[in-house]
């Protein structure tokens, strides 16, 4: 009977060491298959989006010039301009077009903004919340703004498309936050090629 309850214990001491280090394992391999699918979606958002043409790119452009409310603004990273382009579309509320440049002029990514701008043809400031929908992340603009600037917090969501990412996301959303001024004085020289050196 001694040798029996020995054997037993020592059967369950080992089958818990078993699953204790296949728990252990399973965890690893899920830390390395988040970091690698997190990897891949931040290497994907600095690449211009190969699903949309050159000539979408031009037709966009021109519908963001002939807007009534532009704003333009020249990013430090990278030398990067992003442009603005609104238009009205009810008591308090806009919708326009967003498009990223690189320092070369050409388009990043794009997509098209709503949201609400309180007196937008007014010098005055007043507050405005606008909701920009790229490819790949949400971008959420908010904070004082007039027919002449937009500034304020700039609130960045990705959307994952690989479903460890959306895990990821799910339990820690990965949201960034930062501030913006955009101007239209700007948009000339967010427009305008640099010199070449």
């Amino acid at each position: 009977m001694t040798q029996r309850t020995l054997f037993s214990r020592t059967h369950c001491a080992t089958q818990r060491q078993a699953t204790r280090t296949l728990r252990q394992a399973l965890a690893a391999a899920g830390v390395c298959l988040l970091s690698v699918a997190s990897s891949a979606t931040g290497l994907a958002a600095a690449r211009p989006n190969p699903a949309i043409s050159q000539a979408t790119y031009q037709a966009l452009f021109n519908q963001l010039s002939a807007e009534p409310l532009r704003y333009g603004g020249l990013a430090s990273a990278h030398n990067r301009r992003i442009l603005i382009g609104l238009h009205q579309t009810g008591a308090g509320t806009v919708a326009g077009e967003m498009m990223r440049l690189d320092s070369a002029m050409r388009p990043l990514d794009a997509g098209p903004v709503t949201g609400t701008l309180t007196a937008p043809g007014s010098a005055q400031l007043s507050h405005c919340h606008l909701n920009v929908t790229l490819s790949d992340r949400d971008i959420t603009l908010d904070g004082p703004c007039s027919a002449t600037l937009l500034s304020g917090a700039l609130t960045t969501r990705p959307r994952p498309s690989q479903l460890w990412s959306q895990v990821t996301n799910f339990i820690s959303p990965d949201t960034s936050v930062s501030q913006y001024w955009l101007s239209r004085d700007t948009w000339q020289a967010a427009v305008t090629p640099a010199a070449a050196p």
